[in-house]
């Protein structure tokens, strides 16, 4: 029987399933919701008055609540769709600088990263002229910033060429929380003129302080662990050069003005999920980070020792640092999943066991990932036990 909690009506959520994949898709609360749905009402009733005189203001007025909330001035920091679309367009940004100075860009990820966003790497790459490469690193054990940054440092250009890296805060199969700040100033210390690239796309909401030390570009989604209707991201520019070479991949009106007008307007577009980011960040704030990160790790840490102990697997983790409220587990199957099995065993966790999750393989291994918020309760993650039965 799955069990809800006081706060789980908060969310749209069906009631009749136990929804453990917040990391994946995140959820809208109602109260949310409603004020995007008052938003898109408006616009509805006067597009001319809504695009002309109201919705601009509007964003305005949105863009500097939540820059203020980051930290960081409203004008270091623009609403994009999503973390991969404004890694990409920070990193195509970059790249047009060093080409504007006939300097060839290097690009460097690790293979811990998000898949959308090394093929738009290597995409930038090939139509670009800039070499890309990968770091390859293990999962779970090269996670440390020793680790990283040396193997990075070995793929880093023997002159001081134009190099941006890409690194993830949170990795977004694996939930590893990377130390980001110290692969930032070990690399520095060498190449101190390295561009870092952050893809945040967890970190907005589940962490305390979002925002590395020593970023040039950091994108996150506020979709996701701020409950911000979809789409809607952030891209934050870490210093006023940073700032003066960020585009947008559409250029539009208010492309002169330069960063952060020139993203502001993309045309006749559904601008309301970025109205209602702090809408979004008052449902949040009815509970401290302290007892959201209290309560969620709790349930987290629960519903992982009951999965293991269920299935008889061990804690595979080696010391890496998990995200906060996410939590990987190595499912009870000698032979790994496709990627056919790995779909067909999440579509039948939500018909068969009302448990919606995230399932994958890595490195050879297979794991289910599960995330906790607010709405959640270990007695939930119970409805996973049976994910023996569906095992190929």
């Amino acid at each position: 029987m799955i069990q809800h909690n006081q706060w789980a009506q908060l969310w749209q959520l069906d009631k009749s399933i136990a929804y453990l994949n917040h990391g994946s898709y995140g959820s809208v609360p109602v109260r949310v919701q409603e004020v995007q749905n008052a938003f898109q009402d408006r616009a509805s009733a006067n597009p001319n008055r809504w695009f002309r005189f109201e919705m601009p203001d509007l964003m305005i007025e949105a863009r500097h609540i939540v820059a203020y909330w980051f930290g960081v001035a409203p004008e270091y920091f623009a609403f994009v769709p999503n973390a991969s679309q404004g890694v990409i367009t920070a990193v195509q940004a970059l790249v047009d600088d060093s080409t504007a100075q006939k300097q060839q860009a290097h690009l460097i990820a690790t293979s811990l990263g998000y898949g959308g966003v090394l093929h738009g790497m290597q995409h930038i790459a090939a139509r670009s002229n800039a070499t890309y490469s990968v770091a390859d690193l293990v999962y779970p054990t090269d996670v440390g910033a020793d680790v990283i940054s040396s193997r990075i440092r070995a793929l880093l250009p023997a002159n001081n060429a134009p190099t941006i890296v890409v690194l993830d805060h949170i990795t977004s199969e694996t939930g590893v929380l990377l130390p980001v700040t110290d692969i930032i100033a070990s690399l520095r210390a060498t190449h101190p003129h390295i561009r870092f690239v952050i893809d945040a796309a967890h970190s907005a909401g589940m962490l305390e302080q979002p925002l590395p030390v020593g970023f040039d570009v950091w994108v996150g989604n506020l979709h996701k662990w701020l409950c911000a209707p979809r789409p809607a991201a952030a891209l934050i520019c870490g210093s006023n050069e940073v700032a003066a070479l960020m585009n947008p991949l559409a250029p539009s009106w208010g492309f002169d003005e330069g960063f952060p007008s020139s993203f502001e307007w993309q045309g006749t577009s559904d601008y309301s999920a970025y109205l209602c980011v702090p809408a979004a960040i008052t449902f949040q704030e009815q509970w401290s980070w302290a007892d959201r990160n209290t309560r969620n790790c709790g349930v987290a840490d629960g519903a992982a020792a009951l999965l293991r102990a269920s299935w008889g697997v061990e804690n595979h983790l080696a010391g890496a640092i998990e995200a906060p409220w996410m939590r990987m587990i190595q499912l009870p199957t000698t032979t790994p999943l496709d990627k056919s099995q790995i779909d067909s065993l999440i579509e039948r966790c939500g018909l068969e066991l009302n448990a919606e999750v995230a399932c994958m393989t890595v490195r050879g291994n297979s794991y289910v990932r599960i995330s906790a918020h607010m709405y959640n309760e270990i007695d939930q993650y119970e409805e996973l036990v049976g994910i023996t039965r569906l095992l190929p």
